[in-house]
């Protein structure tokens, strides 16, 4: 029970323009830090710095989903240009993670796919990889068919499989030879769509 609702308080959250931004101007204050790298590039990088001299390699997300303007998905876009463009310059073992809905997919398609384009062209020339995140039920079909399209061009991609999901096995089979990353799942879906109780084995 106290699962669930603190997954639906989460869920509300990410969908909360003023909430997201709030988040990200005071999260590391209400200790968000203990699972946050940085609060900016530069002390992102330190934190991957540190976490790569104990054998651990990383991959660095910027916070917020659900970006309905397209000056706060270009600036998105530009964020993650700039990470990867220090990730290169500072050598550090890490790749980067987007979410497609926080570079636009909500406001236009075409243009997501751009600002996609721009951060995979810079991500290639600096020889990193980037995994798009897999985000709530509505955006899962839509996201392997944005992966399947940028494939042919971009072999430093791949995505997020959410385990819970009923489709999930046929996902995996149908994206085979794609980097591909399990993880259970943490947004609330139908049970039409998502197994909803753990079974134990």
């Amino acid at each position: 029970m106290i699962e669930t609702v603190s997954k639906n308080f989460f869920m509300k959250l990410a969908n909360s323009s003023s909430l997201n931004k709030a988040a990200r101007k005071w999260g590391l204050n209400f200790g968000a830090s203990k699972v946050v790298a940085g609060s900016t590039i530069d002390s992102a990088i330190q934190t991957v710095k540190a976490l790569n001299t104990d054998g651990i390699t990383v991959t660095l997300d910027h916070l917020g989903e659900f970006v309905y303007t397209r000056e706060e998905a270009a600036e998105a876009a530009d964020w993650c240009v700039n990470t990867l463009q220090a990730i290169a310059e500072e050598n550090v073992k890490s790749g980067l993670s987007i979410k497609l809905t926080q570079l636009g997919l909500d406001i236009d398609r075409d243009f997501c796919l751009d600002n996609i384009k721009k951060i995979l062209d810079t991500a290639k020339q600096c020889g990193r990889f980037v995994r798009i995140d897999m985000e709530d039920y509505a955006h899962c079909q839509t996201t392997i068919d944005i992966l399947k399209e940028l494939r042919p061009t971009y072999d430093n991609v791949g995505t997020v499989i959410q385990a819970y999901l009923h489709r999930s096995l046929d996902d995996v089979k149908d994206l085979k030879g794609i980097p591909l990353r399990i993880v259970k799942g943490a947004y609330k879906e139908a049970a039409d769509v998502a197994y909803q109780e753990k079974k134990r084995y």
